[in-house]
């Protein structure tokens, strides 16, 4: 049974943010406790909500007035907290970091006051958002090598459509509540890295896959293409990563893009790269599509998300799907090979 009380302020620290009198470019009240807080920076002390346990969690965070964001592209900072000697913040994406249609929820390293610059910390961790009729959470564990400024959790946490259901009890009367556990960190031999920045050219590979019904579509599908020098593969899960995606399996198609080393003799098992993947409209052209810039590990699992939802790709006015024949495009570009 869920019992609700109000935090006390003993163990996890809890703050309100509240977008009618905070917007990115404003000035922030400082929270107590917490630091002061900079600029993008959210912060205050939270009265009306309950958690039960609350003093389990390292950091709770209630925004207000969520229906304010509801069309920004922004990001939200929370004020900093600390848990296990290091400094940290949530960092909030309302309409998704990249992809949009998700929720997108991070754990930020802000500062190792303790440590030397650039000093790594492996790191686990829980993420949460709280039903607010009945005390359940959804939730996500990880474990991440990190530095200060790295952030960590996941582009997609929920997506809107979830996160907005009255009946999910994630946003009541306006507000949302998320939370933190921070389970260990341990430091690790600071990481030292030096870039070799190399010709930027672009390659493109098309991936046409025929007869797409027919896959299994409980598993991942893989088209391998080289690149100038740079051996790569693409991935695409029909139903999504079904390992690694819990939360959206059976409802989104994931793509992802893998380095699988070069065909020179001098080894480069790690690059940075600029790349696109595209799923291409094949009637109006209007191709759904991701950029970034990433640093690739040789044979890692790479990059990738939940790229686009079932009911969206299979809907036959976006084109994505005609005649049996899905269309994948690539595009990637390195541009240093890290060692």
């Amino acid at each position: 049974m869920w019992v609700s009380r109000l935090f006390s302020g003993r163990g996890g620290k809890e703050q309100h943010f509240d977008p009618k009198s905070f917007m990115p470019s404003s000035s922030p009240v400082p929270y107590k406790g917490a630091g002061k807080s900079k600029k993008g920076e959210s912060s205050g002390i939270i009265e009306d909500l309950s958690v039960k346990d609350a003093s389990t969690y390292d950091f709770l965070w209630t925004i207000k007035s969520l229906s304010k964001l509801a069309t920004s592209n922004e990001k939200y900072v929370s004020g900093r907290f600390e848990a296990k000697g290091i400094t940290w913040k949530l960092v909030f994406y309302p309409n998704g970091n990249i992809v949009n249609g998700q929720v997108s929820l991070y754990l930020m390293l802000s500062k190792a006051a303790s440590y030397p610059a650039k000093t790594e910390f492996k790191v686990s961790y829980e993420l949460f958002l709280f039903d607010q009729n009945t005390g359940s959470t959804l939730s996500h564990k990880g474990d991440n090598v990190l530095q200060a400024q790295d952030k960590i959790g996941l582009r997609g946490f929920v997506d809107n459509k979830t996160f907005k259901d009255s009946s999910k009890g994630y946003v009541v009367k306006d507000s949302c509540m998320f939370g933190v556990k921070i389970f260990h960190v341990v430091p690790i031999q600071t990481a030292t890295e030096c870039l070799h920045p190399v010709e930027k050219i672009k390659h493109e590979y098309t991936w046409k896959i025929e007869n797409f019904s027919k896959l299994d579509k409980k598993t991942s599908h893989e088209k391998k293409f080289t690149g100038g020098d740079y051996i790569w593969s693409i991935f695409v899960y029909p139903e999504g990563d079904l390992k690694s995606d819990e939360e959206n399996k059976g409802e989104y198609l994931s793509l992802f893009l893998q380095y699988h080393g070069t065909v020179l003799d001098t080894p480069a098992s790690k690059v940075s790269a600029e790349f696109n993947l595209s799923i291409i409209d094949q009637i109006g052209g209007n191709h759904k599509k991701i950029n970034s810039t990433e640093v690739f590990k040789c044979c890692n699992p790479g990059w990738g998300w939940s790229f686009i939802s079932l009911d969206e790709f299979y809907d036959p006015k976006h084109g994505f799907i005609v005649n049996d024949t899905c269309i994948i495009e690539a595009k990637v570009a390195v541009l240093a090979v890290v060692k």
